[in-house]
């Protein structure tokens, strides 16, 4: 089938501003490195449908996850000529329907229904009405599967499948402990690390969140409630495990300075102190930090310990296309999981298009459970 003319379709973008926009009501304004920077979510009518290749197909978007855009991440994929400006792209988790497909493509057909991540240097924002992808960024959806959940779920667990099995290199009967498990991505890992027959320990920072983990079938082997203290993490992690520690810590942040407890966008992330203390001999530490620093006393505890560290990046998977056979049996693993109800992605509510921005401003305000746009 030919490639499709470009027409114009309405998607979700952020525009960063440096040193002098004002802030809208869609806006922010942030203090990064001492400048100030204006972030702003808004819609954007008038973008191109991209034109699909040889080995591409356009995908209609029935749902997209959303989630806090990786700034940084972005900035030094696709950086942009304007040091005033610069317009990243909202949501990259996305379910759909394949519209056309290039003439390359043997696996997909029009009309059939996939799930996917839309790779960071393609620029392309989940939430809008088309997106155009390779053939091997997406995998083709199940029917019992709904969009939302699909959408809901896909990058969160992309996101622990990679810390368990591939940096953590989880082992059936060890113990692993999750941080703010009742997230999208800790209530994924949680789920996926139970299968894998270890004893799963992991935090709660609101009654809210106490209250969903406690939800959980089977239970969970322990929950360390965080709003009394802290410093309850070591010693829970202790107990729990004889003495020994846990031998695998996945987290999503963690504080960058020696104190009791640091509170970011209303989570409880315990110090880098308190994690590494965790860990039993030989312990792998996965972290979400991409600027984490360790002082000598963090690193000289971690070598007592034969430790290591892992940085998590999900994207990695789509940055490279080496890894493509590997990363399409996740997708596919995933997939599996959802049909036969193994796998419950929590989504807490639905918006449409038109109320993305503004769901994006109170996106750090939901603890508990996936905000996916709908369509």
């Amino acid at each position: 089938m030919p490639p499709v003319s470009p027409r114009k379709m309405r998607s979700v973008f952020l525009e960063e501003g440096k040193l002098g926009n004002p802030p809208t009501a869609a806006g922010k304004l942030h203090k990064t490195d001492h400048l100030q920077i204006h972030r702003e979510f808004y819609i954007d009518g008038g973008t191109e449908v991209p034109v699909i290749s040889q080995d591409s197909v356009l995908v209609q978007v029935k749902a997209c996850g959303l989630t806090r855009p990786a700034y940084n991440a972005f900035r030094e994929v696709s950086p942009s000529s304007d040091n005033m400006k610069t317009r990243l792209p909202v949501g990259c988790e996305v379910s759909g329907i394949i519209q056309s497909c290039g003439t390359e493509v043997t696996t997909l057909r029009p009309g059939d229904t996939v799930v996917g991540i839309i790779p960071m240097d393609y620029g392309q924002s989940g939430c809008s009405e088309y997106v155009v992808l390779n053939e091997y960024d997406v995998v083709k959806k199940p029917t019992s599967v709904s969009y939302v959940e699909a959408a809901g779920c896909i990058g969160d667990a992309v996101k622990a499948y990679t810390a368990l099995h591939y940096l953590g290199r989880m082992c059936s009967g060890e113990t692993v402990l999750v941080l703010n498990g009742a997230s999208p991505a800790g209530s994924v890992a949680i789920q996926l690390a139970m299968m894998g027959g270890v004893k799963v320990l992991t935090t709660a920072a609101s009654t809210e969140e106490l209250l969903y983990l406690q939800s959980f079938q089977p239970s969970i082997g322990h929950i360390i409630d965080m709003t009394t203290r802290s410093s309850a993490l070591r010693a829970s992690c202790l107990e729990e495990t004889a003495g020994h520690g846990v031998d695998l810590i996945l987290d999503l942040g963690c504080s960058q300075y020696p104190v009791d407890g640091y509170v970011e966008n209303d989570r409880i992330l315990p110090p880098k102190y308190d994690v590494i203390s965790c860990l039993a001999v030989g312990g792998r530490w996965i972290t979400s930090q991409p600027d984490l620093h360790l002082d000598p006393n963090n690193s000289r505890l971690l070598w007592l310990k034969c430790g290591s560290v892992g940085y998590l990046n999900e994207h990695s998977w789509v940055l490279s296309p080496a890894q493509a056979g590997r990363y399409q049996h996740i997708l596919l693993d995933i997939m599996e999981k959802l049909a036969d109800r193994s796998l419950r992605p929590n989504i807490h509510h639905t918006v449409m298009l038109d109320g993305v921005p503004e769901a994006m401003k109170t996106l750090d305000t939901v603890r508990v459970g996936k905000v996916v746009m709908a369509s």
